[in-house]
C-alpha cells in the first residue's frame, strides 16, 4: 500500500506542474482536538505545524503536499505522528483577492512517540502507521500576488485502529493558520 501511495504521489507531483498556473511553500501552524471513537474518555487539544507546498492546476482547483508534526489522543493518551496529506480541492474567488477552497485528501502518520496515563491502552501496542481521510475549507487572500495568508479548518478520520488490541481509531479537528509565497510563475 504504501508503494501505490508513493508512486500516486510522484505521478501527481511530477505530471501536472506543466499545467500550474501558480506554485507555492509554505508553513502551516495551529491546534487539533482530538479524541478516540469507541471509548468514553475525554478528548485531548495539542498543536500541529510543519510545511506545506502545492500548486493551482487550473483556476478553480489545488493540489497541495504537506509534511506536518501533529498531536493526536484522547484525555489519557497522547500520540505524536509525522503527518503526509496529500490535498486536492476546488477553489472558488469570493473577492479580488479573497479565495475560499474546499478540499479531501489522503494522510499516511507515521508515529514519533506515545505516552499512556491509563492501563487501558499500550503504548506498545500503538500502531506505526495510521491512515486518515482530511477534508476541510481554506479562506485565505493574496497580496500582491506574492504572499499568501490563509485560516484552515481540517476533520481528520481515521481509516483504522490506533492500537492493535483495541477497536479504536482517531478522528480530530485541526485549526490552522497558513503563510505561503508564490515560486515559479
Amino acid at each position: 500500500m504504501k508503494n501505490v501511495v508513493a508512486v500516486a504521489i510522484a505521478l501527481v507531483l511530477l505530471a501536472t506542474p506543466a499545467l500550474a498556473q501558480r506554485q507555492f511553500v509554505g508553513i502551516t501552524g495551529g491546534a487539533t482536538l482530538s479524541d478516540f471513537a469507541n471509548t468514553t474518555s475525554g478528548s485531548r487539544w495539542g498543536f500541529t505545524g510543519g510545511l506545506t507546498a502545492g500548486f493551482r492546476t487550473y483556476n478553480w482547483s489545488v493540489i497541495n503536499l504537506e509534511a506536518t508534526y501533529t498531536q493526536r489522543g484522547d484525555e489519557n493518551v497522547r500520540l505524536d505522528y509525522i503527518d503526509i496529506p496529500l490535498l486536492i480541492g476546488g477553489v472558488a474567488q469570493a473577492g479580488s483577492d479573497i479565495r475560499t477552497r474546499f478540499y479531501v485528501g489522503i494522510d499516511v502518520a507515521f508515529k514519533v512517540s506515545c505516552n499512556a496515563s491509563t492501563v487501558i491502552f499500550n503504548c506498545d501496542n500503538a500502531k506505526g502507521t495510521q491512515w486518515f481521510l482530511p477534508f476541510g475549507i481554506t479562506i485565505g487572500k493574496w497580496k500582491q500576488r506574492s504572499t499568501y495568508f490563509g485560516v484552515d479548518v481540517r476533520y481528520m478520520l481515521g481509516l483504522g485502529d490506533a492500537f492493535d488490541l483495541r477497536s479504536v481509531w482517531s478522528r480530530g479537528w485541526q485549526f490552522k493558520v497558513n503563510v505561503g509565497l508564490s515560486v515559479g510563475r
